[in-house]
């Protein structure tokens, strides 16, 4: 039997520790025996002689006190020499007992009988002795009397006291021999163990080196080399490295270098395998090494499936091409001859098919005709129309189901090439169908039978033909029904033309027969005279009269056809009508398959983002912040394609204001800053008209925004410039200019930029993403404001985008006299009519007054009751003139602002406000429900909020404008000029310059101004004072002395803003620098002093809170849930849409009851009472202005507050809804505060 490694090293460690047991045991044998001789002495001896010593030492006392007694004549000493020597005879008798009892270390002191016999003699002496002291000390006590015999009783003693000494001398002396005995015997046990450990040692160390080195040549053969070469080959084989190469003694083969190598072997094989599937070879298998080898299974395995998924993947692949091929033969407007030439061609020649037709279905339905073909040559008995159920054409078509055949007539239809000419073996023939209607049918013709991936690729393909017929078919519809229109219209102007040369005729003629009439009259007087004349002009008359009367018959026939054409025209118009119809439901159809999805994706994702319960971590939440995110901008594509449908119907609403082209070129500058810097391009910003013109800003920001946003999206290096000018000679005067260094545009396709859902790279491996409408709104807006756009680009240099504007818009003038009617309107009324009581009238010094401009009765009302409990006073102005009188005369802590005045648009009446410099510096909040994306657009407000609000809202909007109006009154402007000011003072330098200029502007001047130079003074002065904004003047200060000002400033305030001016010229090193502590780097340029001024009220305006504590105060007194008690019904088909509401209601603490319809509501409540219905418009069964009027038609629901709630974003569905007995209306995606606050809103009112 072979041992194991493990066996033979648990057999040298045995031995090892056999052989030192042994030592152990010996040795602690030895010990032991060493021990008791030296114990022996320790525990006997010694302490036996310590007593013989006492008793000795003691008997010698009491001999002697004896001897003095009897020499002693006083009786006081004999007295005290009798009392010690009783206590010597006691310590006499106690040494005895020691020596028998405990006096060697709590035992007897016996060594052995020997021992014991002396001791047994010494207590008889000692028995003998004490009885003798007794008499010889009466004797002593008489005195002289009692001498003679005292000392004779002492002499008759000497003998026995002797041998009492002796036998002492004699016990002594032999322990102290027992004690030398004991100590001879340790030393030579001692001797005798030390002799016996060192030989025990030399052959147990013998015995384990022997049996070591045995051991380990076994080891050593079992491993064929050495353990560190096994491990380093070992781990270099764990690190995937199979280039080790390994010698082993010839026919070694069971060793275990000898299985490292096989096994090195073996996965050099697998790596080249692996390499070879990497490379696409997976035909070769690797080969089996045992039953057990899963390793070598699994490499086989994995290539079966790998080949299985290439072929899988080939087969998509291959489907995706053709699919690819086929739908850009397609795309296009093309007609029903050219889809079918172009489908049948894909086909054949992708399928390998030597013949193809395409036939389509007649209008009636009633056969097919030949429309497209492929390789197809007529004959005289193969038709190129089938009826329906006629041959295999025929069959499919009726029964809307493939057939396949195999040809065996010689006569079959023949596949012709230049070298052959034989019929097919199998043919294919497709139904084309469209929402499961016959449009056509389809037929190849092959050699070879199709295979699974063919008749897949045809099966998907003749569905994309079949949309695409249908779409030719219906854009053909379409075309013919605007050419009928075209032709109608033509004919009506011919009609009137002929109607109006034939009235002209009959004008004409009536005056010839009030003519002939006059003549007749004259003839009168002569009748009898010119009888004959007179019969002649009778005849005359009788004939005129017969042309009329026959003109008068055509008249009537042509009036008619007129009113045949009349008809005809109304009735194309109906058509295009009806169409227009088609088109607004298919947005509104749209809009509501894409919000209802979105209304989820928005609602939960700002949920999460939120994370009221505070269970999610920080990634997480800033995941559920891209969702969100992602979903607002697909909302604003959604928008985007409304706002294109809002422009085709004219139902845009455009907002002409005076615009500022510095406020633009900052906020486009401010925008697309830090873009520019990510993507390393210089962006060059020129306003060289420095002036105002009058237009919509909202429209032409967002054309530029989607100007730039191209520009920088397909540009890569270089720069993009942004320029606005004026050209006085040309029709539109105002030119706003976009020019990129970016790719260009083809000149093949400059005329199609424009055109929607059109871009310039439309494949499916376009580089740069987007929808093609920006460009198609950015048109259309332009149109709308009376401009156009113009574009001028070189493929692969650049583009120009060039924006040009009337200088007055053509609308403007009539909507100033709408306006002028307005406020002619307003001012009837009387100035300041107070639409609520407010607190005008009892204004005193210290008051935190909050101006008002809203026209709405019931929310100014609220909006008081709100301030009074918040201790601050209202004044409510309801119209924009009012407004900015009261603002001028009140002077308000804040203006909350609604943009629906009666008199003036709410963003015109903001920019009057910014633009005047007595109330510029007022903060100014939106509370509104409409504008809301061009009031978000604005830098120059607080904050917006869409109604409905509710009171928290409100208080913490008017907390936000006290803090801003002390920030802004407080902050001031640090100006840093130079190194050393009392130099500066007496050098001509400009130092001072920009203080003086400061103090000098209104709203600035009574600031706290303050100029420093370099040094001790900058660090006391930005300790001293919160700085609204910090000025650093390069004039006398290097680039790096103002980065160290900079640095210093933001150590102190990291909001503080900051701005550099009085620069020459900036290397893009420079310029980098300092763009890392602010955007605003004014250079010296003519208008360098206005720019400075512009930014700097632009940051004071700006002053971030210094202190959320009033805010966050006035939160708290409005926390917990707004909705706790109320019950709420929520009515909508899709549970995706239920799941979001409810969860929103739900956190705000309301108690949600859910149905998918009308009819499910209407049972729900009989049994439920609830305070508010929120009820989805698109339901089955029931829908939702079928739910609404029956709510409002039971008086016992009648007072229920009724939200309704649609993803249809046409303008007039509002209107309907409302009509019907709703009370408010909000689309999907519905906004998760907005839905909050309108349903705490309706939930606190009754009906």
């Amino acid at each position: 039997m072979r041992l194991t490694v493990t066996q033979r090293m648990v057999f040298l460690i045995g031995t090892a520790i056999v052989g030192i047991a042994i030592m152990v045991g010996i040795g602690q044998y030895m010990m032991e025996k060493v021990y008791d001789s030296a114990n022996n002495a320790n525990v006997n001896a010694v302490p036996s002689l310590l007593v013989l010593g006492e008793l000795r030492k003691n008997f010698d006392q009491t001999r002697m006190l004896v001897y003095r007694h009897i020499l002693s004549y006083d009786d006081a000493k004999m007295a005290a020499m009798e009392v010690s020597l009783t206590a010597e005879r006691q310590n006499v008798v106690e040494s005895i007992q020691k020596y028998e009892t405990n006096g060697c270390l709590g035992v007897n002191c016996f060594a052995d009988d020997k021992d014991k016999s002396y001791l047994d003699q010494e207590k008889v002496l000692w028995a003998k002795f004490n009885a003798q002291i007794d008499a010889i000390l009466v004797e002593s006590r008489k005195g002289e009397r009692g001498m003679a015999k005292a000392r004779e009783g002492i002499e008759s003693t000497l003998g026995l006291t002797e041998d009492i000494s002796m036998l002492i001398d004699q016990h002594f002396a032999y322990n102290a021999e027992v004690a030398r005995k004991f100590s001879v015997e340790a030393a030579a046990t001692k001797s005798r163990a030390l002799n016996l450990m060192l030989v025990l040692g030399i052959l147990a160390a013998a015995s384990i080196g022997l049996l070591g080195t045995f051991i380990a040549r076994t080891i050593l053969r079992l491993l064929g080399g050495e353990p560190e070469e096994a491990a380093a080959i070992a781990g270099r084989l764990a690190l995937g490295d199979v280039s080790s190469t390994i010698d082993v003694i010839p026919g070694d083969t069971t060793s275990l270098m000898a299985k490292i190598k096989v096994l090195i072997e073996t996965m050099r094989r697998i790596a080249n395998r692996a390499d070879a599937v990497g490379l696409g070879n997976l035909t070769d298998e690797v080969e089996i090494l045992s039953g057990q080898d899963k390793l070598g299974k699994a490499i086989n395995n994995m290539v079966t499936v790998l080949r299985s998924a290439k072929v899988m993947d080939d087969r998509r692949n291959w489907i995706s091409d053709g699919n690819s091929q086929l739908s850009a033969a397609l795309t296009g407007d093309f007609t029903l001859q050219q889809i079918a030439d172009s489908a049948i061609s894909v086909l054949g020649s992708y399928l390998g098919a030597g013949r193809g037709v395409l036939y389509v279905l007649r209008p009636d339905g009633s056969s097919l005709d030949l429309l497209g073909s492929y390789m197809y040559t007529e004959r005289v008995n193969l038709g190129t129309s089938f009826k329906i159920g006629e041959g295999a054409i025929g069959q499919v078509a009726r029964e809307k189901k493939p057939i396949i055949l195999t040809t065996i007539a010689v006569d079959a239809a023949p596949i012709i090439t230049g070298t052959t000419c034989a019929p097919p073996l199998y043919t294919y023939t497709y139904p084309l169908l469209r929402d499961n209607l016959l449009l056509g049918a389809v037929e190849l013709g092959s050699f070879e039978r199709f295979d699974e991936v063919k008749l897949e690729f045809l099966h998907g393909a003749v569905e994309v033909i079949a949309s695409s017929l249908h779409i030719a078919e219906q854009r053909g519809q379409i075309s013919k029904l605007l050419s009928v229109a075209e032709q109608a219209e033509r004919d009506v102007r011919a009609q009137n033309e002929n109607l109006q040369e034939i009235n002209a005729q009959m004008e004409e003629q009536q005056q010839q027969l009030q003519q002939q009439s006059g003549e007749l009259q004259l003839s009168n007087s002569q009748m009898e005279e010119q009888q004959q004349q007179l019969q002649q002009q009778s005849e005359e008359l009788q004939q005129t009269n017969a042309q009329m009367e026959e003109q008068q018959k055509l008249l009537e026939k042509n009036n008619a056809e007129l009113r045949h054409s009349q008809s005809d025209i109304d009735e194309k118009a109906k058509q295009l009508e009806q169409s227009n119809q088609y088109k607004s439901e298919f947005l509104a159809n749209m809009s509501h398959e894409l919000r209802t999805p979105l209304n989820a994706i928005i609602l939960l994702s700002k949920m999460m983002a939120d994370n009221h319960e505070g269970r999610l971590g920080a990634t997480e939440i800033k995941r559920a912040e891209v969702i969100h995110r992602s979903g607002e901008d697909l909302l604003h594509l959604i928008n985007d394609v409304l706002d294109l449908s809002k422009v085709d119907a004219g139902h845009m609403d455009l907002n002409f204001v005076m615009t500022s082209s510095a406020s633009m070129t900052m906020e486009l500058k401010d925008l697309f800053g830090s873009t520019a810097q990510s993507r390393g391009l210089e962006f060059i910003v020129q306003d060289q008209l420095q002036s105002g013109f009058i237009s919509d800003p909202g429209k032409i920001s967002q054309i530029l925004r989607n100007l730039l946003s191209n520009a920088f999206k397909f540009t890569k290096e270089g720069s993009v410039s942004l320029v606005l000018e004026r050209s006085p000679s040309e029709y539109l005067p105002l030119r706003i200019k976009v020019i990129d260094s970016g790719i260009g545009i083809p000149k093949n396709k400059l005329g199609t930029i424009f055109e929607a859902f059109r871009q310039v790279d439309g494949s499916t491996s376009r580089e740069f993403g987007g929808t093609g409408l920006g460009l198609t709104i950015s048109l259309r807006f332009a149109e709308l404001l009376g401009g156009t756009i113009k574009v001028q680009s070189v493929e692969g240099k650049g583009s120009e985008f060039v924006l040009c504007l009337p200088d007055i818009p053509p609308e403007l003038s009539a909507r100033q006299s709408e306006n002028e009617q307005l406020t002619a309107a307003a001012k009837g009324n009387e100035f300041g009519a107070r639409l609520v009581s407010d607190d005008r009238d009892q204004l005193t010094a210290g008051d935190k007054v909050i101006l008002l401009i809203d026209d709405d009765r019931e929310f100014c009302s609220a909006i008081v009751d709100i301030n009074h409990r918040l201790g601050y006073k209202t004044i409510v102005a309801n119209c924009g003139a009012d407004g900015v009188a009261f603002a001028r005369k009140y002077k308000p802590a804040g203006i909350l602002l609604d943009l629906g005045l009666p008199d003036i648009n709410g963003i015109e009446l903001l920019d009057n406000i910014k633009a005047s410099s007595d109330l510029a510096m007022i903060p100014v909040y939106i509370v509104s429900a409409k504008d809301r994306d061009a009031a978000l657009g604005r830098s120059n407000i607080v904050g917006y909020l869409q109604k409905p609000v509710v009171s928290n809202q409100i208080a913490e909007a008017e907390a936000l404008l006290l803090a801003a109006i002390a920030n802004v009154s407080d902050a001031g402007v640090l100006i840093v000029a130079g190194r050393d000011k009392s130099r500066n003072a007496s050098c001509d330098d400009g130092s001072g310059a920009v203080l003086n200029m400061l103090k000098s502007t209104p709203n600035i001047g009574q600031r706290e101004l303050r100029e420093v130079s370099l040094g001790a003074e900058l660090p006391a002065a930005l300790e001293a004072l919160s700085w609204g904004a910090v000025v650093i003047d390069l004039t006398q200060l290097s680039i790096k002395e103002g980065l160290s000002v900079a640095k210093t400033v933001r150590a102190n305030n990291s909001v503080t803003a900051l701005l550099f001016c009085g620069v020459d010229h900036l290397n893009d090193e420079e310029e980098a620098s300092l763009r890392i502590y602010t955007d605003c780097i004014i250079v010296n340029t003519p208008k360098s002093e206005q720019r400075l001024l512009e930014n700097i009220e632009r940051f004071l305006r700006t002053v971030p809170l210094k202190d959320d504590a009033n805010v966050a105060r006035i939160n708290d007194s409005f926390k917990g849930a707004r909705l706790t008690g109320k019950s709420i019904m929520v009515v909508d088909d899709d549970p995706r849409n239920l799941f979001v509401i409810t969860a929103a209601l739900e956190q705000e603490g309301a108690r949600v009851i859910s149905a998918i319809n009308g009819l499910w509501a209407l049972e729900l409540l009989k049994k439920e009472k609830v305070n508010l219905m929120i009820t989805d418009i698109m339901m089955p069964e029931m829908d939702g202005y079928q739910t609404i009027t029956a709510v409002r038609a039971n008086p016992a629901f009648a007072s229920i507050p009724i939200i309704a709630l649609t993803a249809k974003a046409m303008p007039q569905d509002r209107e309907n809804i409302l009509e019907i007995g709703a009370d408010d209306y909000l689309s999907k995606p519905v906004d998760y505060d907005v839905l909050n606050n309108m349903a705490a809103l309706w939930c606190s009112k009754k009906h």
